[in-house]
């Protein structure tokens, strides 16, 4: 269960996004709804991302997550600036990230050894 962990941090940040735009001004923009849109696609790319055993690429999910997150500060930026509810968004999409960070993913044995790594 413990291989999830990182997706469901993803998924959590991307839900609370999607909810936080019912609570904020009352209106929701295109741009926000992008925002949610790349979130969920960073949960996916979380959940694809591999568990690998060692060096930089043991970060792949946070790395993945982080990138999302630098998605959503473009499209936000770029799209006329960035308001209330995407600065929201945004915060949601950096807590993910650290989030993915700090659940612990599960242990992976290199190829041709026998002990967690």
């Amino acid at each position: 269960m413990n291989q999830y962990l990182k997706f469901a941090a993803q998924v959590v940040a991307t839900v609370i996004s999607a909810v936080a735009l019912a609570f904020g001004d009352g209106h929701v923009s295109a741009s926000e709804w992008i925002n949610v849109i790349i979130l969920g696609l960073g949960s996916v790319a979380v959940l694809g991302a591999g568990n690998l055993p060692a060096g930089v690429w043991s970060h792949t999910k946070t790395i993945v997550s982080a990138a999302t997150a630098g998605a959503v500060f473009l499209q936000s930026a770029i799209t006329g600036g960035i308001d209330g509810a995407e600065w929201l968004q945004l915060v949601l999409a950096v807590l993910g990230a650290l989030g993915v960070l700090a659940v612990k993913g599960p242990q992976v044995v290199a190829v041709g050894r026998h002990e967690a790594v």
